[in-house]
């Protein structure tokens, strides 16, 4: 896989296969060992000493599979959109949705190679697309759906500038006008106190962040979108676990760690 961002999707794979392979797995992705290849494994290689990051990593997941599933209960034929998919497996393992997986060419291919859209339990579709040469809204323009869409933005953000989101969210409320965005936002100095250590072997691979800060919400606001809920993954992470004094800790002490990482769910209506 050429694409160092697109890379990383190997790291959050790994993550989640560890995490079901565990006797009380967070998530429960059991899809996603399919995925693991030669080069999935080298990848995971480097990361497999970061216990609480990757712990954090399956409870991120489980935060946006919760609060997705919610709205799929309500609504089972909802469009969701998975833009940046990596090896997502949700249309594999929820209950409904239309799912529409979006994300760079050897990953669509790897994907439909080891894991057939045909074999999802809901309908599924997968887009590829080269995200520096073509025009999302072009690749979006034939899903265009009035009514409200769910999209997933996990492990997305940030990798791209502040200006590529303001135009990202452009291109959503163009074409869904009405959605609901679930995505992590990292403040900055999260970043810089608490994951200097796992940022240096992703800049080692290439993969940079951008335009970190310390009000990551601030680019949703500012295009009128109402935040519905924000999740913290630490505190999350260390509550199904079972670490009840860190968690603890986090909850009422730690305010730098709880509010640093979250997952956020935002309505545009």
């Amino acid at each position: 896989m050429a694409n160092a961002v697109s890379k990383t999707a190997y790291y959050t794979l790994g993550c989640r296969v560890a995490d079901a392979q565990r006797p009380r797995p967070l998530c429960g992705d059991t899809f996603a060992a399919r995925f693991m290849n030669d080069e999935a494994r080298q990848v995971w290689e480097r990361f497999q000493s970061f216990t609480q990051p990757n712990a954090s990593n399956a409870a991120r997941h489980q935060i946006i599979d919760t609060l997705v599933q919610e709205e799929l209960d309500k609504e089972p034929q909802a469009r969701v959109v998975v833009l940046g998919a990596g090896f997502d497996t949700r249309a594999y393992r929820l209950r409904g949705g239309r799912w529409l997986e979006v994300d760079d060419a050897s990953i669509i291919t790897q994907k439909d190679a080891s894991l057939p859209a045909a074999e999802a339990k809901n309908p599924l579709e997968r887009i590829a697309i080269d995200f520096a040469t073509e025009s999302l809204a072009a690749r979006l323009a034939p899903y265009r759906d009035s009514r409200r869409t769910h999209v997933i933005l996990e492990g997305v953000l940030m990798y791209l500038t502040q200006a590529q989101r303001r135009d990202m969210l452009a291109v959503l409320r163009d074409v869904f006008p009405q959605h609901v965005v679930y995505c992590d936002l990292m403040r900055a100095t999260f970043q810089t106190r608490f994951s200097r250590a796992l940022y240096a072997v992703l800049s080692d691979m290439g993969a940079f962040f951008h335009d970190m800060t310390d009000t990551p919400e601030a680019v949703f606001l500012e295009a009128g979108y109402k935040p519905a809920s924000a999740t913290s993954v630490p505190l999350r992470s260390a509550e199904l676990t079972g670490q009840r004094v860190p968690a603890f800790l986090i909850r009422h002490l730690a305010r730098p760690v709880r509010d640093g990482y979250r997952i956020w769910k935002f309505e545009r209506t």
